[in-house]
């Protein structure tokens, strides 16, 4: 098993790249809040870096092993990508395949979190139109591309980091969906049409003003569209009942953000499929974050059972528009005229 990277480590390994020669003044803090590789923050004088190792097993209470190959997968999506969007995502800088570490530029140090943001009330939403934008181009550039899909072909890491501790924990532990979840699975493996992110979440981007970046390409693979729409749309919709109580307006700011979404992704050239198939795989992931592998954690147990409920709604077809995920007013006039028990 490769060595894993340290903080102490961090300025040889820049020295021995090449990449930071004089590091005599080299600063370097560990990057908190993922689960998936140890990541660190290198500073030199005015130069930024983030050096990046993925971890053989994520941080989480399930086992959940994954290749650390998925460095060099990230590496080659990092390089495309920003081709087709500069300025939106890091330059790649270095990657060293025999360690699997990954050296990127650093955003600056007055940019946030776009979950963080999110959380805490600010809900903006030209972000939103943004990403929409990012996505979308993303997808039409990609879309058909058969040597650029031949390049991220292998659906293995896809099945390690999301298949298998989403799709298919939550059709073991939630027998009462397992055929909607696992049908939507299958729409995944089986329609590999453009180039996915595999990630694409309020977590993975950093804002500045008027500028964001997306992070974290390590699940990229050549499949089917809707898993990275609906995997934003699910957070949106997480973040709409998390704050339900805590923040007057917020619903209405998060259905606003959902839509402006979609319609800049359609608007750049994105196509996902229908509305209807949309929510179903937004509500197969909102059930992966409460009976997953990879739960939720800022969600009391109210708010989960609420996600459980909306999800299995979603994934079974009862919900149609995208709207109706995030509106919270629109979630209790259903409830009002429908009666449902959860089963999970």
């Amino acid at each position: 098993m490769t060595v894993r990277l340290s903080e102490e480590a961090v300025g040889e390994h820049l020295r021995a790249r090449g990449i930071a020669p004089a590091a005599a003044g080299l600063r370097v803090t560990t990057l908190a809040g993922g689960v998936s590789s140890a990541t660190f923050l290198a500073v030199d004088g005015g130069q930024r870096y983030v050096v990046k190792q993925p971890l053989p097993f994520l941080s989480v209470a399930d086992v959940w092993p994954a290749r650390q190959e998925r460095a060099g997968v990230e590496a080659r999506a990092i390089g495309l990508l920003e081709t087709l969007t500069p300025g939106r995502l890091p330059r790649l800088l270095d990657y060293d395949p025999e360690r699997f570490i990954i050296v990127m530029s650093a955003a600056p140090e007055d940019w946030s979190e776009w979950r963080t943001s999110l959380l805490g009330g600010t809900i903006a939403v030209p972000a939103a139109l943004t990403l929409g934008h990012v996505l979308g181009t993303w997808h039409a550039a990609t879309r058909g591309d058969a040597d650029t899909l031949a390049g991220f072909a292998d659906l293995t890491m896809f099945l390690e980091l999301r298949g298998d501790p989403y799709h298919r924990t939550v059709a073991a532990r939630r027998p009462d969906v397992a055929a909607a979840v696992t049908a939507c699975l299958d729409e995944l493996l089986t329609e590999q049409t453009c180039l996915v992110h595999g990630d694409f979440s309020p977590k993975n981007v950093l804002t500045g003003g008027d500028d964001l970046w997306v992070l974290d390409f390590e699940v990229a693979h050549a499949g089917n569209p809707v898993f990275d729409v609906a995997f934003l749309l699910h957070h949106l919709v997480m973040k709409a009942v998390h704050l339900a109580s805590r923040v007057e307006g917020a619903q209405e700011r998060l259905t606003a953000c959902a839509q402006g979404f979609l319609d800049s992704y359609a608007a750049a050239g994105g196509r996902a499929g229908a509305e209807e198939s949309v929510v179903r795989h937004t509500g197969a992931l909102l059930l992966a974050r409460v009976h997953g592998k990879s739960p939720a954690a800022y969600l009391t147990a109210a708010e989960a059972a609420e996600v459980s409920r909306l999800g299995t709604r979603a994934v079974r077809g009862e919900v149609s528009r995208v709207r109706d995920l995030v509106n919270a007013d629109q979630r209790r006039t259903q409830r009002e005229r429908t009666t449902f028990v959860d089963d999970g």
